[in-house]
Formats: structure tokens, C-alpha cells, sequence
């Protein structure tokens, strides 16, 4: 291996006017998708509503002893492009309070790079040193749309990634998941791999930490929508599920009313639930699993929410290979993501399951091996990087 451009390692071989082409549009795009995101955010600053507006919105409420839930009669009958009610836990208020004390224009600039630098970060976390990946990564569709968005689901891509870095400290890892968990409900499956590999100190600290932030952040709001928070949830799910990309909303779509549609997406998780059973996972095999679990399984799914497949794809092959190409594929609808057919949500859905096997299969192969000059340069297992052989 040698270092590449940006200090990050390339590996040598194939032809060499192909591989400067590749490393001058890897360095485009490093350099061109990040700022050309921050100038769009900045921009179009306050002109439409975004996910970002919703947590500074509720940040500020926070600050202020405010409730930032939504009254439950005051949800329209039926959801439409701008409607975005704060409905997370009130941990993610809390942590968006230092941004809500800015101004809006430079809070939601602020945000948009610390979710676009949150990517490679991610990355490198998770043992990435081929820099086509970082490219790959911030050209693709997910990233896109949740920088614009202002949404979180970069920073959940951090905080599983650091969770997987990490995975040997129990406090790190416990507060990590407690992180990822509290922030956004769908992905509490990531709890359960710290039970099933056997970490039960990280995953008792992770229920610990998770109760804490909720009971202190809820005080602080009085704990205001706590008795109610449940019927949110579940009104929100028929607000946006069907117009999501998730199985519920396919359900949906195909004619099944939402009781059918919850049941089908259940039957879905118990028959994966029983496949993994099957099987021995290791830690990475595990993760994998946790993962498209919490995409597969959750009612409302929106196609930001798929950069967490950069996990799978690296824990798989942390250097450039076909798998990296998958995310890209997203990009086939980028104008109808919104309110998707039965069509764009089978397609979403196939790319997803896709990338997941096609992960987990690479993983179970054996070690990946990165090619450097006529030898193969092995991957150590436990850290998910390349190392001398």
C-alpha cells in the first residue's frame, strides 16, 4: 500500500491512467459534494423547511422549559411534503441545544458540515483507507439528502461506526449505543448485538445512560408529552409510514390495510430473526444483522436513513470493490423521494437488502484481503483494517 492523495492509503496496481482519473474525480468530489452542500444549506437557509429546522425548533424550546411535541389534534389527517413535528426523544433536543443558542442561518450551515465531515469520520472509524471509498461515500445518495435535510442519520452513521471502534471499552460502547439508541428509536436492534456478543457490562451502562438522558432531559421540559409520547409514535406511523419507503409502507401500497401491513412486517422479522438463529455470527456478522434489521423492520423509512449501509459495506470490504457501488444506486429516483410507488419502494428495498447480503456474504468468505503489488496484504479480523502480511 502506499499513501495517497489526502494522506489516505491507496493501493497500487491496474492502469496508472486509470488510477490518476480515479484519484483526481475521488479529490473532485472530497473537495467539490462537501461545499456544494454547505453553500446550498446556506442558500436556501429558512426558504423551505427542513429536519434541521425541526431540531433547532426544538432545541430552543428546550432551552426555554418549553414543550417541543406537537399537540396529538393539532397532526393533520394525512401528511404532506413540509410536514416535519419534532417526535424524536427529548434526548435529541437536548443535544441540539448549543446549535438552537446560534442564530438559524449559521446554526444550519454549522450542521450541514459537522454531517458531512461526520461521513469520513465514520469511515475511518471503521477501518477505511482506500480514498475511492471516501469519495464513493460522499457522492452517494444518502449522504446527499440527509446533509440538505439537516438530518441526523449521518451522525447515527458516526455513532455506530465509533460503537464498532470501540466495542473493546464497555463505557465507551455503552454510551455510544445509549447515543445511537435515545437519538433514534429504529435502531435499537443495536442493542442487542452488545447482548449477543456477549458485552453485558457495555449493554447494562447502555440501558443505564439511555434512562438518565431520558429522565433528564424530559425533566427539563417538565416532562411534558411523556404520557402521550406513545400515541405520537403511533400516529406519526400512520401519518408517514405509508408514504415512506419502508415494508410497512409497501404493505400499504400493495392494498394492505395498516393492522395487515404491521403483521407482514413482523412475519418478515421473525423469519429473519429465525435464519440468524441458525447460524454462529461473529461481532462484525452480528452487526450486519443488527443493522438491516433496524432498516427492514422499522415502519418509517426514509432513503437518508440508508447511509447506516456503510457499515456493512466496510465491515465487509474496507477497501474500494463493487460492494461500495451499491449506494449509488439510490440515486435512481432522487426526484421522487418523497412519496415513493410500490415500484420505487420495492426497488429501495431490493438495493438495501441487496448491499446487506451481499455484506454479509463477503464477510463470510473469509478475511478480506487488499491487493498491494503481486501480494495480498491480509485484514486483521478484529480490527476490520489492513496489516502487514
Amino acid at each position: 500500500m502506499v499513501e495517497g492523495t489526502l494522506g489516505i492509503t491507496t493501493h497500487p496496481g491496474g492502469f496508472p491512467g486509470a488510477r490518476v482519473a480515479a484519484r483526481h474525480a475521488t479529490v473532485f468530489l472530497l473537495i467539490a459534494v462537501p461545499a456544494f452542500l454547505i453553500a446550498d444549506v446556506f442558500f436556501s437557509a429558512g426558504r423551505h423547511p427542513t429536519d434541521f429546522a425541526t431540531f433547532w425548533q426544538s432545541g430552543r424550546a428546550l432551552l426555554h422549559g418549553r414543550s417541543p411535541y406537537p399537540a396529538l389534534q393539532s397532526l393533520p389527517a394525512r401528511a404532506y411534503p413540509t410536514f416535519a413535528p419534532f417526535v424524536y426523544p427529548p434526548v435529541a433536543a437536548a443535544l441540539m441545544a448549543p446549535l438552537a443558542l446560534l442564530p438559524y442561518g449559521i446554526a444550519v450551515v454549522a450542521f450541514a458540515a459537522i454531517d458531512v465531515a461526520a461521513v469520513p469520520l465514520s469511515l475511518r472509524l471503521l477501518g477505511v483507507r482506500d480514498w475511492r471509498c471516501y469519495g464513493i461515500a460522499l457522492g452517494s445518495a444518502p449522504v446527499f439528502a440527509g446533509s440538505a435535510l439537516g438530518a441526523v442519520s449521518p451522525l447515527l452513521l458516526l455513532g455506530v461506526a465509533a460503537a464498532w471502534h470501540y466495542r473493546g471499552k464497555a463505557l465507551r460502547v455503552g454510551l455510544l449505543v445509549a447515543y445511537v439508541v435515545t437519538a433514534k428509536v429504529f435502531l435499537w436492534p443495536v442493542w442487542l448485538w452488545l447482548v449477543a456478543t456477549k458485552r453485558g457490562r457495555a449493554a447494562a451502562i447502555a440501558v443505564a445512560a439511555s434512562l438518565v438522558a431520558l429522565l433528564c432531559s424530559w425533566a427539563a421540559i417538565g416532562f411534558a408529552g411523556l404520557r402521550t409520547y406513545p400515541r405520537l409514535l403511533s400516529r406519526l406511523t400512520g401519518l408517514e409510514g405509508p408514504e415512506s419507503y419502508s415494508l410497512y409502507s409497501l404493505g400499504r401500497s400493495l392494498g394492505l390495510g395498516g393492522r395487515a401491513a404491521e403483521i407482514a412486517v413482523y412475519l418478515v422479522g421473525a423469519l429473519a430473526v429465525a435464519l440468524v438463529a441458525r447460524r454462529r455470527l461473529d461481532s462484525r456478522r452480528l452487526l450486519i444483522a443488527v443493522i438491516g434489521a433496524s432498516l427492514l423492520l422499522t415502519p418509517i423509512l426514509w432513503p437518508h436513513y440508508l447511509v447506516l449501509l456503510f457499515v456493512p459495506v466496510a465491515l465487509a470490504r474496507p477497501y474500494a470493490s463493487p460492494i461500495w457501488l451499491a449506494p449509488l444506486a439510490i440515486w435512481f429516483d432522487a426526484t421522487s423521494w418523497s412519496y415513493g410507488s410500490a415500484g420505487r419502494i420495492a426497488a429501495l428495498l431490493a438495493i438495501t437488502a441487496a448491499t446487506l447480503f451481499a455484506a454479509a456474504r463477503q464477510v463470510d468468505r473469509g478475511e478480506p484481503a487488499v491487493k498491494a503489488g503481486n501480494g495480498l496484504i491480509p485484514c486483521d479480523p478484529s480490527r476490520g483494517v489492513a496489516q502487514p502480511g
